[in-house]
């Protein structure tokens, strides 16, 4: 059997335990919860008015402006993402089922890829369901469905894959799942905000930040920039953290840059890690 082969029975038995836990359901009603509030909340309070977006720019790109609350999703692919893939490696040495798994004629490298691949199927069904949605509401409300949506959802993907990335590198090193899960949500929404926030305090676009990068999912959409600055407050240090995210395409690549790297080093970590 080749390791293609190989690779697709991996991942199709880890996609399937992956369907089969409580976590998949749970982060799936967070989703469609979030989203339904967000869209009932815009509807009924008025929000672009109330974040500060002047009244002429909401006349011009209500359908953006709608679109770009609805499908801000950053922070739910994150939580996907982590979730799915904290314990993927680290449960294999923390649970001693490595010693089972490992002794198979599979390669750890295919044996990563695979539990990678259905992270990210699992995490990509879940963001595909939210942008579904949000294109349905869109319909409702304004008959259309602005073609900004589909780079917003190739970022947020992206931002999936960086964040299983990330996962996969803290699993990869650290003792337990729990660990690896909870080191990654630290570092993404605590210790890359701090060092962002003091890039632009010192007036550094940091535009290689990938949480600066994965805020680009809300600016596809065409919305000037003093949309925006109304929304964060004004305030250097504010602009010059939306500015970080206000190219689409080169935020695309700096999130696929961290996902490729993170994902090399947690495959050749795997790799040299004993089972003791």
């Amino acid at each position: 059997m080749s390791e293609f082969e190989k690779l697709k029975i991996v991942t199709k038995y880890e996609l399937l335990k992956q369907f089969r836990r409580k976590r998949f359901y749970g982060v799936l009603a967070i989703t469609l919860l979030a989203v339904v509030l967000t869209i009932g909340l815009y509807q009924g309070l008025d929000l672009p008015t109330r974040v500060g977006i002047p009244q002429n720019i909401i006349d011009r790109y209500g359908v953006e402006i709608f679109a770009m609350f609805v499908t801000s999703m950053g922070s739910l692919a994150i939580l996907g993402a982590v979730f799915f893939a904290g314990d993927a490696v680290a449960s294999e040495f923390e649970h001693k089922t490595g010693y089972i798994l490992f002794s198979n004629p599979v390669k750890r490298t295919t044996l990563v890829v695979g539990k990678y691949l259905a992270c990210f199927i699992a995490t990509a069904a879940i963001l595909g369901v939210a942008y579904l949605i949000s294109a349905c509401a869109l319909l409702v409300f304004y008959r259309q469905v602005p073609i900004g949506i589909f780079g917003s959802m190739a970022i947020a993907l992206m931002l999936a894959c960086f964040a299983i990335s990330m996962a996969f590198a803290f699993s990869s090193v650290l003792k337990g799942g729990m660990g690896a899960t909870i080191a990654t949500l630290l570092t993404y929404m605590v210790l890359f905000s701090i060092v962002s926030s003091i890039l632009a305090y010192a007036q550094i676009n940091p535009w290689f930040m990938p949480d600066r990068a994965g805020d680009a999912m809300g600016y596809t959409y065409g919305i000037p920039e003093n949309a925006f600055g109304g929304m964060m407050g004004g305030g250097p240090v504010m602009s010059g953290m939306a500015q970080a995210s206000q190219n689409p395409t080169l935020s695309f690549f700096v999130l696929l840059v961290y996902a490729v790297i993170l994902f090399v080093l947690s495959i050749w970590m795997a790799k040299r890690r004993e089972m003791i």
